[in-house]
């Protein structure tokens, strides 16, 4: 029962898969966005960026800090927990559709805004913070997935399944991706803004 268990909690390639083109997607739609934005948005964002730029340092690390805290965890917390939810899948691809969207277009506006430049300055503000957020989201919904699946399948086909085994291993993927991100976004709010700052005045 558990090499059973074992080989049904493995992260499954098809899940991967399409939570990957679900990525992907977001990234694609989010790079084309700045394109077709009417010139009154377009300038909105480049004064956002200048403003951005500006004022890179936070006034209130502390407060940064916990403000950046609360929304990851909270996105972390929400895909764990609609794994326990088959309605709740959809949530899952859009929270992942919508960071991967941000993600490319924030720096598909650098670059539209400040050309070669914009790359350096979207890179940094993004990497590694942002990419390794993404790609917990992503390895977090596979699970959710799953976790998701196992139970219709108990419901529906009336499987026994040692859910106390699946909850841990559940709820392991869960401290794993907490404590990942709880220290990205100590590197997010110390050192990002540091050395954007940096770069800033090279260039």
């Amino acid at each position: 029962m558990k090499k059973a268990l074992d080989k049904l909690f493995s992260v499954d390639k098809k899940a991967v898969l399409f939570l990957f083109l679900v990525s992907f997607i977001g990234m694609i739609t989010g790079a084309l966005f700045m394109t077709v934005l009417s010139s009154t948005d377009k300038t909105l964002v480049q004064d956002t960026l200048v403003s951005f730029l500006e004022n890179i340092e936070p006034s209130n690390y502390l407060s940064f800090l916990t403000s950046n805290l609360l929304i990851n965890l909270f996105f972390i917390l929400v895909i764990w927990l609609l794994g326990f939810s088959v309605v709740g899948l959809p949530i899952v691809i859009f929270i992942l559709f919508y960071k991967s969207f941000t993600i490319s277009f924030s720096i598909s506006s650098f670059i539209a805004n400040y050309g070669w430049k914009g790359t350096i300055l979207g890179f940094l503000y993004h990497f590694p913070h942002q990419i390794i957020y993404l790609l917990i989201y992503l390895y977090l919904g596979c699970y959710a997935l799953k976790v998701s699946i196992l139970l219709m399948q108990s419901i529906i086909k009336r499987k026994n399944l040692d859910f106390k085994l699946i909850m841990n291993r559940y709820l392991l993927v869960l401290i794993l991706s907490l404590l990942i991100v709880s220290f990205l976004t100590l590197f997010e709010t110390f050192l990002t803004p540091y050395l954007l700052k940096i770069v800033v005045n090279m260039l």
